[in-house]
């Protein structure tokens, strides 16, 4: 008997587990292309109903909506997905149906994965439609006979030998292909959790050749001049995101570049309740106060606002009637978004468009949708064109939460989370448990004049917990509000004190 007396299964249960794993696997990899045909199908019957020609009669050319835009708005609701994951599962089923059949077919044969479907119709997207049909045969046959021969490649590797093909073919379309790639050239900010964000920067070989060398350098200066002692407990990784921010901010030992001149746009958000304010920067997401002042010693100075947080404090009655918002209600709806509304956009709304919910009436201003934070959303101009122009119905209830229904009866909901909504829904919940305890509180005296009984052990002893913890709070807080600061910082926080009072932001 296999793996008697050894306790591991043997030879013969560890290839049916395998086997197990691998017919789920081209399951999963058969149904990935019947998922990407349904795409197509769906892209092509937006395609249809958007066309011009099919409603000429009822509306003009500028309010036709993208049929990729209709597609992506759809597989959102539908697998409640974000945007940008519904656009390339959108583009590769196009890509795969219409210019890579034979990469599709290998998928639906379940003897290529998905991922290898991508890399593969991503090496090929410049070959000369002349010969694709030649190079996407040789491809195909060429990495399912290495896949069947043992050979488990890289994705390094895979790259290099579609290359090889493309060659022999082609020539001209590796190196339009590396033309287009040098104009992916950039950097973003995105917000994580946990109070961090992750930085992609996409360069050319060469400056990202250069970029390293530098930090290296800068890695071995921060060592070399004692001020960062902690460094030795760093792993590489945190070793250079430490000499990022120090070349950033210039403050590189022994340079005399060090001329950067730092104002941070920031918010600052402010509790009644004693606890550490919360700290925001508009691209990066939270901080912490510490953080704020580290960036504040090493710049000059920064751009704090006061914003008062009361739903429609920034309405302005004399403009409730004109198109165009003042420019304190405009930062308010900013601030109270975050992000574009739409489902499955999370584009900065800092970029989007401050868009009516229900529509301005330029000729009767007065029967029409109001200017005012209540009417007023965010919008990426994408999705602004396709709320303007579509068939599908927004609502918005007073605390900022848009209800979105598909023409087909789906339904889905967007809350706002920029640091104002973020605020408002703390401020709420605190109004909520205060509440609470005073009907709590309240409720012993409505009761009957009969002697209230005597409490149970179970009774004391949690009213003894709940007063132990308080105190353990009240000591935190205590020793917080002792906690001793430099000198600059001190200035700073008294600074801070005076720009941030009442009302918090």
């Amino acid at each position: 008997m296999d793996g008697v007396g050894t306790g591991s299964p043997g030879p013969s249960a560890l290839a049916a587990l395998s086997g197990r794993a691998r017919d789920a696997r081209t399951a999963e990899n058969r149904a990935a292309a019947e998922r990407l045909r349904a795409c197509y199908a769906l892209y092509q019957e937006c395609v249809r109903s958007e066309d011009p020609g099919a409603f000429a009669d009822r509306r003009p050319g500028y309010a036709v909506i993208d049929p990729f835009d209709v597609c992506a708005g759809h597989l959102v609701a539908e697998f409640a997905i974000s945007c940008g994951r519904a656009e390339r599962m959108i583009g590769l089923a196009v890509d795969l149906t219409e210019r890579f059949p034979a990469v599709l077919a290998a998928l639906g044969e379940g003897r290529l994965d998905l991922q290898a479907a991508e890399l593969l119709a991503r090496q090929m997207r410049t070959v000369d439609p002349g010969v694709l049909a030649a190079v996407q045969r040789r491809v195909v046959e060429d990495h399912l006979a290495a896949l069947e021969s043992g050979e488990r490649l890289s994705a390094g590797a895979i790259r290099d030998r579609v290359d090889d093909i493309i060659r022999r073919f082609d020539a001209d379309g590796i190196r339009r292909r590396r033309e287009d790639a040098a104009r992916d050239r950039g950097v973003t900010f995105r917000k994580d959790g946990d109070g961090m964000s992750t930085m992609r920067a996409t360069l050319t070989s060469g400056e990202a050749a250069v970029l390293s060398e530098r930090l290296d350098a800068v890695v071995a200066a921060l060592a070399e001049s004692g001020d960062h002692e902690d460094m030795s407990r760093h792993s590489p990784a945190e070793r250079r995101a430490d000499a990022l921010m120090a070349l950033a901010c210039g403050l590189v030992p022994g340079s005399e570049s060090g001329s950067v001149v730092l104002r941070p746009k920031v918010t600052v958000v402010g509790t009644a309740d004693g606890s550490e304010p919360e700290v925001r920067f508009p691209r990066t997401g939270e901080s912490s106060i510490r953080a704020l002042l580290a960036m504040l010693a090493s710049s000059d100075g920064s751009s704090l606002e006061r914003v008062d947080p009361t739903p429609g404090a920034a309405d302005d009655p004399d403009r409730t009637h004109t198109y165009r918002p003042s420019s304190a209600l405009a930062r308010a709806v900013e601030l109270r978004d975050g992000t574009c509304r739409h489902p499955g956009c999370s584009a900065p709304a800092e970029y989007g468009d401050i868009d009516h919910l229900v529509p301005f009436n330029d000729s009767d201003p007065a029967r029409g949708g109001p200017t005012a934070e209540r009417n007023n959303l965010i919008f990426c101009r994408r999705h602004h064109r396709f709320k303007t122009f579509s068939d599908w119905r927004y609502r918005m209830f007073p605390d900022g939460t848009l209800v979105v229904e598909t023409p087909d009866g789906k339904r889905m909901v967007t809350r706002p989370s920029g640091p104002l909504a973020r605020h408002r829904r703390a401020a709420a919940e605190r109004r909520t448990a205060e509440r609470r305890a005073a009907e709590s509180t309240a409720a012993p005296e409505a009761a009957s004049p009969e002697p209230e009984a005597e409490p149970t052990y179970f009774h004391r002893r949690a009213q003894r917990v709940r007063a132990e913890r308080a105190a353990r709070a009240r000591d935190r807080a205590t020793a917080s509000r002792r906690r001793t600061a430099s000198c600059r910082e001190s200035r700073i926080e008294r600074d801070l004190a005076e720009l941030l009072d009442e009302p918090p932001f």
